[in-house]
């Protein structure tokens, strides 16, 4: 894990951080990586949040896919469920 100073980092650049962490060494984050992300940090109520739900999402992703030897892994594929999860979340905080 790369050692960073999260005090003077944007909130956009933490997410992307943490989710290149998760993904490995030598991965990138494309611009529709980036754009999905942002799609993200618009549906959720904070950075906290959007961290939370991708903890969850996406560790189990990378998971899977790497207990089926894949090593190649893009966000489109978990964007439905993220979407879904940041929605609920919403509903239930605007319900409270």
């Amino acid at each position: 894990m790369t050692m960073i100073d999260a005090k003077n980092m944007s909130d956009e650049g933490l997410i992307a951080h943490y989710v290149i962490e998760l993904l490995g060494a030598g991965h990138f984050l494309s611009h529709d990586d980036y754009a999905r992300l942002g799609k993200w940090r618009e549906l959720s109520s904070s950075t906290d949040e959007l961290l939370l739900v991708l903890d969850e999402v996406l560790s189990a992703k990378i998971m899977k896919s790497r207990q089926k030897g894949k090593k190649v892994f893009s966000l489109s594929s978990i964007s439905k469920t993220m979407e879904k999860r940041l929605s609920e979340r919403k509903m239930l905080v605007q319900g409270a």
